[in-house]
Formats: structure tokens, C-alpha cells, sequence
């Protein structure tokens, strides 16, 4: 059988090899890439962020009335989400019958049952069950 790309001798053997020889070169021009290409990154002028308020900015703010909460409140009220209002519940969606998989809509498409009958019976005399119950036909 084959080994494992995780195994831990073939990972010994990628280090050194990594670590000496041909592949060495070609290891230490990619960490080099790589090192350039992080440090370019580096170096860019960031955007500075405005710092955020603490709780004391945000309280004087509060005080001085910046807003007014009644009208904020008034605002909320009346905004819709989706043609709806916040305070209309959507009607629930059923998840019970038919999910209306392709094979079903193939099915109807071509006039049959959306779910074919089951003609099988089990020793009970009942109808078969949809999958096989009991051993396994997979080898393990």
C-alpha cells in the first residue's frame, strides 16, 4: 500500500531535503518572495480609523441632546423590512410533504407519482421498507 503525503518519514525527508541540496535554493527564493512581498505590505499608508467613543464621550453626547430618542423611536416604527413592517409576523413557510426535489418534478413531468409506490412485502406482510435493513453489504 501507498504512504500517507502526512506520514512522518515522508515529512522527515521533504525537511531535509528542504534544508539541503537543489530544493534548498528553491526554498530560500520562495521565503525571500515572500519576505519582500510582506514587507511591502507593510509599509503601506494605512487609513487612519477614527478612534471609537468610550462611555463617557457617549454619555455627555446623551446629555447634550444630540438626538432626540422620541423621534428615533418614532422613525423605527414606521421602517419596513422587505415590503413587510417590523411588527407583522411572515407567514410560515410548511416543511412537511413533498420538498419538491428534481427527481420528483422529473417524475411529474412525466405523469407519475411524485414518490413511487412500494410493492414489496416484508415476512410480516406489510409493505417493504425503503432501504434493507441488517448486515451490511460492504466488506470492511
Amino acid at each position: 500500500m501507498a504512504k500517507s503525503l502526512r506520514s512522518k518519514s515522508k515529512r522527515s525527508f521533504r525537511s531535509k531535503k528542504r534544508e539541503s541540496g537543489k530544493y534548498a535554493v528553491a526554498e530560500a527564493a520562495r521565503l525571500n518572495r515572500l519576505n519582500t512581498k510582506l514587507a511591502a505590505v507593510k509599509e503601506q499608508d494605512r487609513p487612519i480609523v477614527a478612534p471609537l467613543q468610550t462611555a463617557e464621550d457617549m454619555a455627555a453626547e446623551d446629555q447634550q441632546g444630540s438626538y432626540d430618542s422620541e423621534a428615533l423611536f418614532a422613525c423605527l416604527e414606521g421602517m419596513s423590512v422587505d415590503g413587510g413592517r417590523l411588527d407583522e409576523r411572515p407567514a410560515s413557510v410548511s416543511t412537511h410533504g413533498l420538498r419538491g426535489s428534481r427527481r420528483e418534478e422529473w417524475r411529474k413531468s412525466k405523469g407519475m407519482d411524485p414518490i413511487p409506490k412500494r410493492h414489496g412485502m416484508n415476512r410480516q406482510g406489510g409493505l417493504a421498507a425503503r432501504r434493507k435493513a441488517g448486515r451490511p453489504s460492504r466488506r470492511r
